[in-house]
């Protein structure tokens, strides 16, 4: 019987990964790309073949990147983590990258691991199914992830790399644990906000430390666990300090957009603007029907942040709440409130893509709820089910629509 659910599941996850490779694979057709493609706006390739020289700046300026000027130095201003699986393909196809099949491979990546946390906190088979298929097609990465250009890279790499984190410390070995902390110690090196969501993966690994028959080492234990996600966070910061005398600074504050303005990259004066944008809906009487820059609804293209919102305040209301559930959405509130504060909100972009950051928290505080607070009714997750659909619909199409607006199909 243990084996026959193995194999179910096994078929499951196929089913779900299959079907998020071929809503990819069928946009990508549609719109005329290839699949195998190198991105001419993959920097990380760039920087990897200046690693390989032995060098950090890269040769010369690429005006179509956003590079870092400092002190008459070119630098990739995007977190270094990306550079390393490129490091390694260099060797096999030098500067011809394929871009796009590596941004690809991380997104069948999320469908997998979102499958497998879903059985672990007992959701049915069909419904894992359909809720992994629905993580990365069913919010904007279903449109971003369909590039191999440096945002698109660092943000899916930073999604799934933050998923398997929460994926191995709910899973609750030491070894699971000491992985995840890793993970998420390399998701920061493709998006430094993900650094936010330590505290509540730290909480939950100690809760798990502290069960043990013998709870007294468990600081101890939770130390060496963090021992090499340390180092990590070490060798960034000798990173930025070798190329801008800043342990903290990625680069992100030399590109001309910041330098050149008045309030810099972050300011709160730039809250109220950025919360109109991503609150705005689509006037479907203009074409395309939705802003292009900035962002709309988020709620609308990431629906994830509707059974989100449900599930804490219900969770409120049941008197359900925990530590652990503070962290969660302390976590996200004060994540959403950084991405408020800065200038720019994604630029061209369809829905808004820099909010699906926060999504595999969000994923992983409902399946906390789900495993360890409350379990919904059937109707419940039906309803869920269902809003998975509208949400892979409503991502294709929108994807679709946006592309072929930028190309003028």
């Amino acid at each position: 019987m243990a084996l026959r659910r193995r194999e179910q599941d096994l078929i499951w996850c196929l089913a779900a990964v299959a079907a998020a490779a071929a809503l990819y694979l069928g946009l990508l057709a549609v719109l005329g790309e290839r699949l195998l493609e190198h991105s001419v706006y993959d920097s990380y390739t760039l920087a990897a073949l200046r690693w390989r020289e032995g060098r950090i700046a890269l040769s010369h300026n690429y005006p179509w990147l956003e590079l870092a000027e400092y002190e008459g130095r070119y630098y990739v201003s995007f977190p270094p983590f990306p550079t390393v699986p490129m490091y390694l393909l260099t060797f096999l196809f030098g500067e011809n990258t394929p871009s796009r099949l590596v941004t690809f491979l991380m997104f069948l990546g999320v469908a997998a691991v979102a499958y497998a946390m879903l059985r672990r906190a007992g959701v049915r088979l069909w419904l894992s199914a359909l809720l992994a298929a629905a993580l990365p097609c069913g919010c904007n990465m279903m449109e971003y992830g369909l590039f191999g250009g440096v945002w698109n890279m660092a943000q899916v790499m930073g999604f799934l790399l933050t998923l398997l984190a929460f994926y191995g410390v709910q899973k609750g070995s030491r070894l699971s644990m000491g992985m995840g902390l890793i993970a998420i110690a390399c998701a920061v090196g493709c998006r430094p906000f993900q650094a936010l969501y330590v505290p509540v993966l730290l909480w939950l690994c100690w809760r798990k430390l502290r069960e043990e028959r013998n709870p007294l080492p468990a600081l101890g234990k939770l130390g060496a666990l963090c021992a090499v996600p340390a180092l990590i966070a070490v060798t960034y910061c000798a990173y930025n300090y070798v190329r801008f005398g800043n342990l903290f600074e990625f680069g992100h504050n030399y590109l001309p957009e910041f330098t050149n303005s008045e309030k810099g990259q972050f300011s709160f004066s730039y809250v109220m603007q950025n919360l109109r944008n991503v609150l705005r809906l689509p006037n479907f009487s203009e074409k395309p029907p939705f802003p292009t820059a900035g962002g709309f609804a988020f709620w609308m293209t990431n629906l994830l942040y509707v059974p989100f919102t449900l599930g804490w305040t219900l969770t409120l209301v049941k008197r359900k709440w925990d530590t652990a559930m503070t962290l969660f959405v302390l976590t996200a509130a004060a994540h959403f409130l950084l991405l408020l504060l800065h200038k720019s909100f994604g630029g061209v972009q369809f829905g808004t893509r820099y909010l699906c950051d926060l999504l595999p928290g969000l994923f992983a505080c409902l399946l906390y709820i789900r495993r360890e607070r409350w379990a919904p009714p059937v109707w419940g997750e039906y309803a869920l089910g269902g809003l998975a659909g509208l949400a892979i619909v409503l991502n294709t199409a929108g994807a679709y629509l946006f592309q072929a607006w930028l190309k003028g199909i």
